[in-house]
Formats: structure tokens, C-alpha cells, sequence
């Protein structure tokens, strides 16, 4: 008995030596597992059994690592059925706006292209509403639709009859019985006739059967009904590569693992929850239908209708290679499969109109760079961590949540156009080190994708002038040499972006272009970024504004007025004297000291000059001010002249584009008041 427990243990051992291993935050390993990444949460199946079930649910906050690494067993295919529903089709279908918005050299969206779509001339920019008025663009209440649940067999034995159930929001509407067998990869379809009704509703199909299968999971589907309704194109033999190999859906075809990312998406959504979208995103996507082709470009062809209009809200098509199409198909990799492909949710977030946010990211250029050392002023998008940005496994941004909840009933077709979301008037608010008001500062404002316009006449806006630039349709210049934008900040430290002109345009989604500070800003985002340049007491300070914060404000209701606080390294007139002689040099690999002077006597026994401390700080890079900010590395005492910095202990913040060093030392006078910072640049190794 005991030597037969040992050879149990033993093939236990060794089937799971090649699955996933886990690891959780409290030091707890789980191996032998499998593990689906839907970016807030895993999915665990703790063993081959279990595969297809319910998985274990994992929050992404336990979770410290995890790897997925599974040999040929994984692969190895059951005789078995496995029903699934591979989607549920919508029908009549409603109108989108895909490929019928195009744009001029002002960058104004604009509908057009079709025999449907009248052209009002230039009132087409500002009346969108009249061009689709003949679009059917939403069912009405009382409206007979029909829904179809596609059922296939993607298992490799014939599957017995079985029975069938349809729910509206959780309660039976219908309920029948597939009478014959369903071989190997064969179809069948259910409809329903059900009357629209307005709202946030759900449809579920659910197939009910004793016969053991490969998998359960995939026997229900539950769909948005609000949902933008997508569509995918594939080839059949890319269909029939997908089902020589099990995905990360735990099934073997493309249908269950291509649709399980639409369910990711929409669990994504539901998270991303933020101040402008305290419940999360209420929009959601659904799969309407797969196109199965041998054509697949003659397949695209196809999804526009007569009337020169794409009824359907999105989708992705997977195109054949030259291989393929000369009949060499090859599985995707074991990494690919057997992961989330991340890709696939943000490229459908374009389909909805979201757009890269890495667009914003900035390497720098000539025209700017810093004082000290020369690096370009360079810039990394502010909050990166997310779907349009980094792609997953993260929710999506909190302007993408605005976006998707003030558009969810709209067709899409438009891109980028919540780059219009500008509150009316916007600030820039200079501080010191203390958070005091800084009066006098010049300002300087460059735009990229804009080159000022050198026989242009600046206009004014409460004493600020700006530059027009020229307008030739290209969005793609670097920063501009010259500013766009020049003032100076009153006594409260206040300046105001004048609202530079624009061609104005107005979108189906409801966002207007009016004046504002970016002036013709894209859909791209070219020119959603600007460089400011504050200088006073001849130090040049560099600070970078990016659309998402107007946009974000936008949402948040600061639809009339906005302000941006930028903080300056410089002094208040009640600090105590800044130190002296303030230096950095290396000690070791890891290790810097960083030394200073007692500042200057100039009042005897004068309050506001009494030194109780000084302060070092550390900034990392050489993005903006706002950017990569300057953070605290020790406070000591007013008898204590240097200070040892340990450089592995920084924010974990993205260090994209420069590594440079800089430390400074402010003095602390009473009430924890300080001085300027006094700066110095930890030199390159050698």
C-alpha cells in the first residue's frame, strides 16, 4: 500500500511539473496550475481536472508573480465533445460610422463617403446630426429583433442532443431541445424574437447537457445588449489550425479564446473606475457574429452595404500571410496561446474611438534641452499604466471612461474627437517651493506638431499673446522653436491660456471645438502636448502640459474652469537663505554623498534666516518638472553637512527616456518654511 501512495505521488509530481506556478503575496506558491490573466484578477484551474470549470478567482492585488509553462500534455486532445456558443447575433443591424469620417488639414472630423450621407458643404462640420438622419442608429422601444446563438461542437467526438434555455436579465423567456448529434465542428442556430426594450440588458443562452465534455464553461453566454456589437473576419484554415491545440481558454478553438477577450474587455471596463467614472465604465462591447471565409480580403469587401454604409460597430480581422495563403499555416506560438493576448483589447479600443496614449510620449528635441547636462526635455505620458498605453494587463484610463460613458448609445466611427473636451477657461497657477504664489514669471508655451507661423499676427488674451502657426495639415513637427503661447504670471501666480482661434467642428458624439489653449488640436494627438517655460531669477524651469489633464477635468465637471498648479524649485521672500556650495559625488556603485555649505550670514540673529534643518532632494530624468518631480531623500539637522543617498532607493516611476541624477539642498527655517532648491548634476560614470 504505502510503496502504490509513492507511484501516485510520483505521477502527481510529474503531470504537474510542467504547469503554472503561482505565487501570492503572503508567500503562498500554488504549482501545477493553470492560470488565465485577465488583468484585474487570474483565474486559476489548481490541476488538469479542473480545466474548463470554474476556476479559483485570484485578485490581481494577492498576486506577487506567476509563470505559464506547460509541456505537449497540455495539448492533448480528449475524445470528447465540447459544446460552446461561439456568439449571438443581433439583428436588423444598426449603422456605424467606420470609414465614413475623414478629416481636412485642420484636422476637423467629417461625416461623409456614402450615397446616404448628404454633403451640407462646410455646415457638415457643425451638423452632423443632419448628415445621418436617414441612419437607423437605435432600435425603438417595442421593436421586434432577432437573436441567434450560434452553437458548435469544438470537441473531437460527436456530441449527443441537448437542450437549450434563453434569459432576459437572469428570467426564462424560451427554452427547447436540439434533437440530433452534432459532429466534430458542426453548427447549429437558436433564434429568438424578443421586442427591444431601453435599458441595460442582458441576454444569456445556455446549453444544458448530462455528456461529459471537454469543457463547461464555454455551455453559457451572457451579452450586453447595449453593447457595440463587433465583428470578427477568419479564414476556415486558420479556424481548423486553432483546433489542433489548446489556448489559454482551456479549449481547443479559436472561437472560445478570441471571444473570451471581448468578456475581458468588458470586465475591464467595469473597473475602470475613477472620479469621472465612479461606477466604471457602463459601456460594452459583444461579439455579433465571425465571418468564416476563404477569401478573407474578398470577405472585407463585403461588410460595407449598397447604400455605402458598415453596419456594425467594430471589429478585427485577421488577414492571411503570403505563407498562408500559399497553404503553410503554422500554430501561433506555445507563448502566444497559451496567454492573454493583451494587443487584441487595445487594438479594439481604437474600433471604439480610443487612441494611443502613447502618442503623447516625447524623446525631445534640439530646440530644448537642459541647461546642466543637454538632454532633450523629454516627456512620458502621465499615467501609463493602462490599456491604451502599455496594453494590459491593465483597465483603461480615467478619459477613455468619460469618453466610452458620454458616447455608449452613439455609433462609432469617430476617433479621438474627446480631445475636443477643453474646459472654457484654463490657468496655469506657479507656486514656489513653499506653495506660494510666484509673481512675474515669464512664461513660455511651445507646441509639438506646430510650427509658429513667422508672417502670422499674434492676437492677446488678458495681456498674453499668442503666435498662430501654420496650418498645413501636417500634426507630426517636433515642439516648436518658437512659443506659441507668451505671458507673465500676476501677483497671485496666475496666468491664463487665451483660447487661440480655431476651425471650428462638432461631432455626432457631442464634442465641439471651440477656441482653446491647444487651438486646431487633432484626433491623433500631434498637438496635445506643450512645453512651458517658466523662468524667473534667470532659472529657467521646464513643466509639460498634456491634453489628458484638460480632458480628465473635462469630465470630471470643470467644464468652465480649469487650473494647473506647476511648482518651482525657487524660494518664498520669507525663506531662510539657501546653503551653499552644494556638490554630489560618487562613493561606491550605489551609494553618493551629497554635501553643502551653512548659507550666508546677512541679518544677525534675524528670525526668518534662523536654519532649524536642511532638506535633500533627488530627481530622476530629465522629463518636465511635473513630470518626474523632486522628492525628499532626508531631513537632518542644522549642524549636519552631507548626506549619504542610496540611488536603488527611488519611486518606481518610468525612467523612459534619461537617467541623469540631480540632488538639491534647501534650507528649513521655522514653520518648516524653506529656501530655494540649490541644485547640482550627479556626473555620468566614466
Amino acid at each position: 500500500m504505502t510503496r502504490l501512495l509513492t507511484v501516485v505521488t510520483l505521477c502527481a509530481v510529474l503531470l504537474s511539473a510542467q504547469a503554472d506556478t503561482l505565487e501570492l503575496t503572503d508567500g503562498t506558491v500554488l504549482q501545477g496550475c493553470f492560470i488565465r490573466d485577465e488583468g484585474v484578477r487570474l483565474l486559476v484551474w489548481e490541476n488538469m481536472q479542473q480545466v474548463g470549470g470554474p476556476a479559483k478567482v485570484y485578485p490581481r492585488s494577492m498576486v506577487k508573480q506567476f509563470k505559464v509553462q506547460r509541456d505537449d500534455s497540455w495539448d492533448a486532445r480528449p475524445n470528447l465533445p465540447d459544446l460552446t456558443i461561439t456568439f449571438i447575433e443581433l439583428n436588423p443591424k444598426l449603422a456605424g460610422l467606420h470609414g465614413r469620417v475623414h478629416y481636412d488639414h485642420w484636422g476637423r472630423p467629417k461625416i461623409t463617403g456614402a450615397p446616404v450621407l448628404p454633403d451640407l458643404g462646410e455646415e457638415s462640420y457643425l451638423k452632423p446630426e443632419e448628415i445621418v438622419k436617414k441612419l437607423k442608429l437605435k432600435y425603438q422601444p417595442g421593436e421586434p429583433v432577432t437573436l441567434a446563438a450560434h452553437v458548435k461542437n469544438v470537441g473531437f467526438a460527436t456530441a449527443q442532443p441537448f437542450e437549450f434555455v434563453w434569459l432576459i436579465d437572469g428570467k426564462e423567456v424560451s427554452r427547447g431541445r436540439h434533437r440530433q448529434r452534432l459532429r466534430e465542428m458542426g453548427e447549429a442556430t437558436f433564434t429568438l424574437k424578443w421586442n427591444w426594450q431601453e435599458g441595460f440588458h442582458h441576454v444569456t443562452f445556455r446549453i444544458i447537457t448530462n455528456q461529459k465534455e471537454i469543457a463547461t464553461i464555454n455551455n453559457e453566454v451572457t451579452d450586453p445588449l447595449w453593447g457595440w456589437g463587433f465583428f470578427y473576419i477568419v479564414s476556415n484554415k486558420r479556424v481548423r489550425m486553432w483546433h489542433t491545440f489548446r489556448s489559454a481558454a482551456g479549449t481547443f478553438c479559436f472561437e472560445d479564446y478570441y471571444r473570451w477577450h471581448i468578456d475581458i474587455m468588458n470586465l475591464l471596463f467595469a473597473h475602470s473606475i475613477f472620479p469621472a467614472a465612479p461606477e466604471g465604465i457602463k459601456a460594452r462591447v459583444r461579439l455579433d457574429r465571425i465571418i468564416y471565409t476563404d477569401d478573407v480580403d474578398k470577405a472585407v469587401q463585403g461588410l460595407v452595404a449598397e447604400d455605402g454604409i458598415a453596419y456594425h460597430q467594430g471589429g478585427w480581422i485577421w488577414h492571411d500571410s503570403p505563407e498562408e495563403k500559399a497553404g503553410k499555416w503554422e500554430p501561433p506560438t506555445k507563448e502566444w496561446r497559451q496567454n492573454t493576448e493583451w494587443s487584441l483589447p487595445h487594438e479594439l479600443g481604437h474600433q471604439l474611438g480610443l487612441t494611443d496614449w502613447y502618442a503623447l510620449d516625447y524623446a525631445g528635441h534640439e530646440h530644448h534641452k537642459m541647461p546642466d547636462n543637454g538632454d532633450l526635455v523629454a516627456h512620458f505620458m502621465t499615467h501609463p499604466v493602462t490599456m491604451m498605453h502599455w496594453h494590459g494587463p491593465h483597465v483603461f484610463s480615467e478619459a477613455d471612461a468619460g469618453y466610452l460613458n458620454m458616447t455608449w448609445d452613439k455609433p462609432r466611427g469617430h476617433f479621438g474627437d474627446h480631445y475636443f473636451a477643453i474646459p472654457a477657461e484654463n490657468f496655469l497657477r506657479v507656486v514656489d517651493v513653499n506653495g506660494k504664489p510666484v509673481p512675474g514669471a515669464k512664461v513660455e508655451i511651445f507646441q509639438r506638431g506646430c510650427v509658429v507661423d513667422p508672417n502670422g499676427q499674434p492676437g492677446e488674451e488678458a495681456g498674453v499673446k499668442y503666435f498662430p502657426v501654420i496650418e498645413d495639415g501636417n500634426f507630426d513637427y517636433p515642439v516648436s522653436k518658437d512659443p506659441v503661447i507668451v505671458g507673465e504670471t500676476d501677483d497671485d501666480g496666475m496666468l491664463r491660456l487665451p483660447n487661440r482661434p480655431v476651425k471650428e467642428v462638432r461631432t455626432l458624439n457631442g464634442f465641439h471645438r471651440r477656441p482653446n489653449p491647444f487651438g486646431n488640436i487633432n484626433v491623433v494627438g500631434g498637438r496635445g502636448l506643450m512645453l512651458v517655460k517658466v523662468t524667473k531669477y534667470n532659472r529657467p524651469c521646464y513643466y509639460w502640459l498634456e491634453i489628458t489633464d484638460f480632458i480628465t477635468a473635462w469630465f470630471r465637471g470643470q467644464k468652465e474652469r480649469f487650473t494647473i498648479t506647476l511648482k518651482t524649485p525657487y524660494g518664498s521672500v520669507d525663506s531662510p537663505l539657501p546653503p551653499r556650495n552644494v556638490t554630489v559625488e560618487r562613493i561606491d556603485e550605489h551609494h553618493v554623498r551629497v554635501r553643502w555649505e551653512k548659507p550666508a550670514v546677512l541679518r544677525e540673529t534675524q528670525y526668518l534666516d534662523r536654519a532649524i534643518g536642511y532638506r535633500v532632494y533627488r530627481r530622476v530624468s530629465s522629463d518636465g518638472l511635473n513630470d518626474r518631480p523632486w522628492f525628499p531623500v532626508a531631513t537632518v539637522g542644522p549642524d549636519t553637512f552631507e548626506c549619504m543617498v542610496d540611488l536603488r532607493q527611488r519611486p518606481e516611476d518610468v525612467y523612459w527616456f534619461s537617467q541623469a541624477n540631480r540632488f538639491a539642498v534647501s534650507t528649513i527655517g521655522e514653520l518648516s518654511v524653506e529656501s530655494e532648491l540649490v541644485e547640482t548634476l550627479l556626473p555620468e560614470k566614466p
